[in-house]
């Protein structure tokens, strides 16, 4: 076998040991330029997805129709490339940017490449170092079966406190002021991805804010994983800060502490993580969540499922009282390839909001009250049916 380019968490690992059956995770990941080998010697590729669908959804007797974009895979386009430098040193970059398959319109106003900025050097025996705006080093993607896209997923949702709040969507807003969660992705960054050893790899970020209004230290953590035949482990622990409040200069550290176990037999996918969201701030609650996840290809089939529960201490509803607030999301998946390209899918769940709860799932906003307040125990439920095609 050639010597493959370093390769984030599973996709590495899932390359290495085995023969007998192609896993199921790596198999979606062949077609980009980065992993598939066509610039095992070199050059530049672009690689992309479009994914569009229509969309129905509820929440609290408000319903919903919409064209959805990125309903399993992010709409987008990149280009990745690679220069061969001799004795197995490699320049690499990464210019990649989502967008609204139904409007044009960029993932992230005002920011062209979005998803991916970054210039990488890769050394033999010391791993890849890699500047600019890139993965964070938090728990990978694919523990969610669903990949964590924007809609279409209750770890995107429900795993990531996604409130309503009567200043619009905060996630762990209800965990207290200063409360914020972990960016997937963070600019201004730098990252060293180790070598694979017996099984071990680590990735170490260091990013400063994007900002000037934000504290100067946006992110910093590392993510340990193990590989060991379709076993896949992984421990996190990322920092981010955010501010007390618009106007003053205090902030608030949080810490968010992950572990996941994912299992790929080319057959079945199966994946559980816990991932434990904590502001460094007395007064604030902590947030508890714990994932189940299941993918069962068939051929041109693929089923898939999805649990989410989030469980919380010390929440505060929006006058600032204690409350007890826990939510449990579900999601079911169906895939239907028409060919290694393009796909049809339909998706459909929803979000359990129990005690003073508010989340939100895919963006519908829940009822609320003359103040704005939304309304307690109402719970979002969505439905997709649509259609994607990578060109890679």
């Amino acid at each position: 076998m050639p010597r493959l380019p370093l390769l984030p968490g599973l996709a590495a690992s899932l390359l290495l040991p085995i023969a007998s059956a192609e896993p199921f995770l790596i198999s979606r990941l062949y077609g980009l330029p980065q992993y598939n080998g066509m610039l095992e010697n070199g050059g530049v590729a672009m690689y992309g997805s479009m994914d569009l669908g229509i969309n129905y959804q509820q929440a609290g007797g408000h319903r919903k129709w919409q064209v959805q974009s990125g309903g399993e895979w992010t709409s987008k386009i990149g280009i990745f490339g690679r220069e061969l430098l001799g004795n197995g040193w490699k320049a690499e970059f990464n210019l990649e940017a989502g967008f609204n398959a139904g409007t044009g319109e960029p993932q992230l106003p005002g920011v062209v490449f979005n998803r991916e900025s970054w210039l990488g050097l890769e050394v033999p025996g010391l791993g890849a170092v890699r500047l600019g705006r890139q993965l964070a080093a938090g728990l990978p993607l694919f523990v969610d079966v669903f990949g964590a896209v924007g809609t279409n997923s209750a770890y995107s949702w429900a795993g990531m406190g996604a409130v309503q709040t009567p200043g619009g969507l905060q996630f762990n807003g209800d965990l207290g002021a200063g409360s914020t969660q972990a960016e997937p992705r963070v600019g201004n960054a730098i990252k060293w991805i180790s070598p694979r050893w017996r099984g071990f790899n680590i990735d170490v970020l260091h990013a400063a804010a994007e900002r000037s209004d934000r504290p100067a230290l946006s992110n910093r953590g590392m993510v340990l994983s193990h590989i060991s035949g379709p076993r896949y482990l992984a421990a996190s622990y990322n920092q981010t800060w955010q501010p007390l409040g618009r106007d003053g200069p205090d902030n608030v550290r949080n810490d968010f502490y992950g572990l996941a176990a994912v299992y790929d037999s080319g057959s079945l996918v199966l994946s559980s993580s816990f991932k434990l969201d904590l502001p460094r701030r007395r007064e604030n609650g902590i947030a508890r969540v714990y994932t189940l996840g299941a993918i069962v290809p068939s051929q041109r089939h693929v089923y898939r499922l999805s649990v989410v529960y989030r469980d919380t201490s010390g929440a505060l509803n929006a006058q600032r009282q204690a409350m007890d607030s826990s939510a449990l999301g579900l999601m079911l998946g169906y895939d239907y390839d028409l060919s290694k390209r393009s796909a049809l899918y339909l998706r459909a769940g929803g979000i359990r909001n129990y005690g003073g709860s508010t989340l939100m799932l895919n963006g519908q906003p829940l009822p609320a009250d003359p103040a704005g307040n939304p309304v307690t125990g109402a719970s979002p439920i969505g439905f997709s049916i649509g259609m994607f095609h990578n060109y890679f």
